[in-house]
């Protein structure tokens, strides 16, 4: 079982994810003290931390997403940008450029939208003012949280005071 432990600046943000003997290394060393530990023992009687807090200040930009396919669908919460088909499975969708690959349009957060079969195919290769297609919502970078940067599903008990779980 592999255990990962929670990284805190010292202003208590989160800002890593990083294995429990790196965790485990930094507080030995004197880098950052535990603040909650795992119910499992490590070496002899010490415990895994699962939550630590560095001594010094990391600045860390804002966690910033890929513009990938299963990003992008989440985004769209696996809804078609043009019929709003609501997918049952990822299979369902297709990834569609607003400005088309063939007329230069690139693969950005602010160009790519969820599209069922049936309509990137009516698309085409046109934009969605020459296919006479109405988008649901115009693309945009989604902000994410920590939480989503991770792609956790689950976050420990002992990482949830110290975690913002709002998903915007």
């Amino acid at each position: 079982m592999k255990l990962y432990s929670l990284k805190l600046d010292a202003s208590w943000r989160p800002i890593e994810v990083i294995d429990c003997y790196k965790a485990f290394s930094m507080c030995r060393s004197g880098r950052a003290k535990v603040v909650e530990d795992y119910d499992i023992k490590a070496h002899g009687n010490f415990m895994f931390p699962a939550v630590i807090v560095l001594n010094s200040y990391v600045r860390k930009n804002d966690f910033v997403m890929k513009c990938n396919r299963r990003n992008v669908y989440a985004r769209d919460q696996y809804t078609c940008q043009y019929c709003s088909y609501k997918a049952k499975n990822k299979t369902e969708l297709t990834l569609d450029h607003v400005v088309p690959k063939s007329r230069g349009g690139p693969k950005t957060w602010d160009n790519i939208v969820s599209s069922c079969h049936k309509c990137n195919l009516l698309k085409g290769a046109r934009t969605p003012e020459e296919a006479k297609m109405k988008l649901l919502k115009e693309p945009r970078r989604p902000r994410a949280t920590f939480i989503d940067y991770y792609a956790l599903s689950t976050v420990p008990k002992e990482w949830s005071p110290y975690v913002y779980l709002s998903r915007s």
